[in-house]
């Protein structure tokens, strides 16, 4: 099968090498993180990432970060409802829907609405796709996006303190960056704030230990050690040690101080570093065929 854009040999998933780099995936992203609920027998065109996967756009289709639209496009960057394409008798269009980092097409923000051409290179946020009315080939099927528990499928956890709530989405990939969801207490609507991969993956961690000693009878449960996260956190270089880990506490500290959960990063001195705080988890229920009763299911 030739490249779906260009008909040129695939090297990167359906893509080859030049169109693949044009949509490379930014910081963060990973292939579960884009996902179509359209099913391919109703696409009216399709969408392809920098990971060369083909997604269903069906004739009316809503971009964004709910689990109730119909590209689901998990990065910081992208608005919960961000941009919808539609197709008529006139043509394809893209309306961005109030989105925080905007819609781009070929390099130009939508300012409402505006046309939308059979072949471009369409931005939602940081995110970049190619929009293709007509492919080179038939688009290989994508499974649906695993929910398989931490060996597989992406995983919520929410951190529940008395004045806020936090929320972060994770996956396998140990190395992502991500963002961090918070609202205070009483308010339903959620906001949202960018964390780098260490900050994101020492969270991660923190949470993963937190939920696995959740029944524990200590006082303090979750504990990390020091040397335990030196060796997990994707540091750069090779010689991370004990103060490069915390530093990145340091840093995330600053972050939930911010968003009003000052104290939740505590420190067991000999034992090493745990939530003061009650972590539920949850999987992500699996995206289902577009039109189904549950697609507006959002999980807890």
């Amino acid at each position: 099968m030739g490249c779906l854009r260009c008909g040129a040999a695939t090297e990167i998933g359906a893509l080859c090498r030049a169109c693949a780099a044009e949509v490379e995936p930014c910081d963060g992203l990973i292939p579960d993180h884009i996902h179509s609920q359209v099913d391919s027998t109703d696409a009216e065109a399709w969408a392809l990432d920098g990971f060369g996967g083909a997604h269903a756009i069906g004739a009316k289709t809503r971009i964004g970060r709910n689990y109730d639209c119909d590209v689901i496009v998990l990065a910081g960057s992208v608005s919960r409802e961000h941009a919808e394409l539609q197709y008529a008798e006139t043509g394809w269009t893209v309306r961005d829907l109030g989105s925080r980092n905007g819609t781009f097409v070929n390099g130009t923000r939508v300012q409402g609405e505006m046309p939308l051409p059979g072949r471009a290179l369409l931005k939602v946020g940081d995110v970049a796709l190619w929009f293709l009315t007509e492919v080179m080939a038939e688009p290989p099927r994508r499974p649906a996006m695993a929910t398989g528990g931490m060996t597989g499928g992406l995983m919520r956890y929410q951190l529940l303190l008395s004045e806020v709530e936090l929320s972060i989405i994770v996956s396998d990939d140990q190395t992502a960056g991500g963002a961090l969801l918070w609202r205070p207490a009483g308010i339903e609507t959620w906001a949202e704030r960018s964390l780098a991969p260490l900050e994101f993956q020492l969270l991660r961690a923190l949470c993963m230990r937190a939920h696995e000693e959740a029944a524990s009878p200590s006082a303090i449960r979750g504990c990390v050690p020091t040397k335990q996260l030196v060796g997990e956190l994707p540091f750069q270089s090779k010689y991370a040690n004990q103060e490069n880990v915390r530093q990145v506490v340091l840093r995330l500290r600053g972050v939930l101080a911010e968003v009003g959960a000052r104290g939740l990063l505590a420190v067991a001195p000999g034992r090493g570093y745990y939530l003061a705080c009650d972590v539920k988890v949850s999987s992500i229920p699996s995206p289902v065929r577009h039109g189904s009763a549950e697609n507006g299911a959002t999980p807890e």
